[in-house]
């Protein structure tokens, strides 16, 4: 309409007709780049809180599960502690039998840990990180992510496969059925139980256990790599909690700033 009058008041050499029509002409294309400007940045402002609440709730994920890790390693940590100080002195301080073959297998657990970080990741290959304006953010969570997959994590130590290989397979399903549990969630919990055995049939499987100079060799391993996923678990939480208060900061200036 605006383009037909203006090309008919050029036909009439109307020329405030014509300077009217093209400031009408100009403002109108001005005004229609910012609003299609203003409803991309709304769009994206949007998103960007959809991402940041996806993030929050990974973290608050990994939280979690970096608590109940440090609790079941501590519990591995414990039945640790028992069998390589038995192996090392030959002192059972009072524990039976059946105590320090449970001790044995049961600091053979293992509890992986992955972080979780599908939102990060989709964000990356979609290249869309930019949706986080904050790029000291952006580079905190880019840095957090990247330590996440640490062996310490997730290893299978060879202690696990070497004392499983000495106890009787009987005495694991035991063990599994009824001194272990687990959950719908991954959640992993070492019960007390009683024994299924006699203590000289006990004792023959926690002799050959500490006679094996390996897996004296392999347990002390295990308990020292344990300490150190715990420290470096502890400082990823650390992490995870400032990155977590970190995004509840930006959810509360995105709101803020919205018209």
């Amino acid at each position: 309409m605006i383009l037909r009058r203006l090309a008919q008041s050029i036909k009439q050499q109307n020329w405030t007709a014509i300077v009217i029509e093209f400031i009408l002409l100009v403002s109108g294309v001005f005004l229609g780049i910012q609003v299609s400007n203003w409803n991309a940045d709304r769009v994206d402002k949007i998103r960007a809180n959809a991402n940041l609440q996806r993030i929050g709730a990974d973290l608050d994920a990994d939280l979690a599960n970096y608590q109940d890790r440090l609790r079941f390693w501590a519990d591995v940590s414990v039945y640790g502690a028992k069998g390589l100080a038995y192996s090392e002195t030959g002192d059972a301080k009072g524990a039976s039998q059946w105590d320090l073959l449970l001790a044995f297998f049961q600091s053979s657990q293992v509890a992986e840990f992955y972080t979780t970080d599908s939102t990060f990741e989709e964000l990356k290959s979609a290249g869309e990180l930019s949706l986080i304006s904050d790029t000291s953010f952006r580079d905190a969570l880019a840095q957090y992510y990247s330590l996440g997959f640490n062996p310490l994590l997730t290893e299978r130590p060879r202690y696990r496969e070497h004392v499983r290989g000495i106890i009787p397979l009987s005495t694991q399903e035991y063990i599994w059925a009824h001194c272990y549990s687990t959950d719908a969630k991954g959640g992993q919990k070492m019960l007390p139980c009683s024994s299924p055995m006699d203590e000289a049939s006990a004792a023959e499987v926690v002799h050959a256990i500490r006679n094996d100079p390996t897996i004296t060799s392999e347990l002390r391993y295990w308990m020292s790599s344990m300490h150190v996923a715990a420290l470096f678990a502890k400082g990823q939480m650390q992490a995870a909690t400032a990155l977590r208060q970190t995004v509840d900061s930006e959810l509360k200036k995105n709101i803020q700033d919205s018209p």
